[in-house]
């Protein structure tokens, strides 16, 4: 079974996480040797635009943003307008898709994938719906998103990926139209079951997952560690 190195924060600046990925991508476009990597993490509070995401669709003043303390900041992952911050688990996959023969639409599978694995060890029931990207549950039978997908994958090697709401302030999506849907509103796997969840097991539980989905053997590296190796190669 091929190796993939995964990482922990509790919590990483979204500019840093951006930084980060985007020195491993250099690294990988010269060495496709070099080792890959999964991120697991919570954000500060920001709202991000992807390629095609536009300011319009974060429906409130910049005055109430400064006074929520959430930054806005453009990406070149695929989507529009999403919302990260505490409670809710990021997943950066660092893949060289070529070494691991999937294909992109396989990856995509294998993100999703992995959150319906992970949402199902709470009882929770996810899937798929064709035209909606991410993945949805069922709230009184009435479809709602719990977690948004949104990589990029360029020359076969790729970054961002996915964010699943466990305890997250499911209040500040109303201040957005979540990936361009104004139908359904999304909720947290804290609302759908009644009580907070332990994050650190949620993280227990997604990287298990990923083992299983991707068939890949993940290897705990300190994030102290991981940030001095991309020093040392970049």
């Amino acid at each position: 079974m091929d190796t993939c190195y995964f990482v922990e924060y509790d919590y990483l600046d979204y500019k840093k996480a951006l930084m980060l990925q985007s020195q491993i991508r250099a690294i990988k476009e010269t060495n496709r040797e070099y080792d890959d990597f999964l991120m697991v993490l919570q954000h500060n509070p920001v709202f991000t635009l992807g390629k095609r995401g536009i300011r319009e669709e974060i429906i409130v003043s910049d005055e109430i943003l400064e006074k929520e303390g959430i930054e806005v900041i453009v990406t070149d992952r695929g989507g529009k307008v999403t919302y990260h911050g505490p409670g809710q688990l990021v997943g950066y996959f660092l893949l060289d898709l070529i070494r691991a023969k999937l294909s992109i639409p396989d990856f995509v599978w294998g993100m999703e994938q992995t959150i319906i694995e992970t949402i199902k060890h709470e009882m929770i029931l996810g899937f798929r719906r064709e035209g909606f990207p991410g993945i949805w549950v069922k709230n009184n039978g009435i479809p709602v998103k719990i977690a948004a997908v949104g990589a990029k994958a360029s020359k076969k090697i790729t970054s961002h990926g996915l964010a699943l709401n466990v305890n997250t302030n499911m209040n500040h999506f109303q201040m957005i139209i979540p990936c361009g849907i104004k139908e359904f509103t999304p909720m947290s796997m804290e609302q759908l079951i009644g009580k907070k969840l332990d994050m650190k097991e949620i993280y227990h539980v997604f990287e298990k997952t990923f083992e299983k989905v991707f068939e890949r053997k993940l290897i705990p590296l300190k994030s102290e560690k991981f940030e001095e190796r991309i020093r040392e190669n970049a």
